[in-house]
């Protein structure tokens, strides 16, 4: 691994919570910290699409449908 500008800005900014903790220390757990939060990030996605394609493809509760169905009707009084 390459110590660079942005790595070495990550890690004195983690520095108070890892004190006197090797720098290979530091960089192991954030890698796993940082494996978890994007694996949550990507079910969150997953999930909110889900979520998504069942709200526009199921008759849900959260929508009025028959109002839907009739907007311009409702709307312009036609």
């Amino acid at each position: 691994m390459t110590n660079d500008p942005e790595l070495e800005d990550a890690l004195r900014r983690v520095s108070r919570y890892y004190s006197g903790t090797p720098a290979a220390r530091v960089v192991r757990d954030l890698a796993l910290k940082g494996a978890e939060a994007i694996e949550r990030e990507q079910r969150g996605k997953k999930e909110a699409l889900e979520r998504l394609v069942a709200l526009s493809t199921e008759r849900a509760a959260a929508i009025d449908w028959d109002v839907l169905e009739r907007v311009d009707e409702l709307a312009w009084g036609e």
